[in-house]
């Protein structure tokens, strides 16, 4: 904790400066919804690369295809 050099150092708890709680509830949410997004898209990858593995394909094969298909934008 560092010391307060002035007066003005000292009001910074005030509320004025913090943000609103609907910001945050906002943030929250598209942290969550960012979140779930990159679980169903990863669950759709290892379905797929789970399908590719039982109908025969090598790892390698069956990675890269995954890769190139579900990852390729990013």
């Amino acid at each position: 904790m560092g010391q307060i050099r002035s007066f003005d150092d000292a009001l910074d708890f005030y509320p004025e400066g913090k943000a609103a709680v609907r910001p945050r509830i906002g943030g929250f949410l598209a942290q969550a919804v960012t979140y779930w997004d990159a679980l169903v898209e990863g669950h759709a990858a290892a379905r797929h690369y789970n399908e590719l593995r039982t109908r025969g394909l090598s790892h390698e094969q069956a990675a890269t295809k995954v890769f190139a298909t579900h990852y390729s934008d990013v």
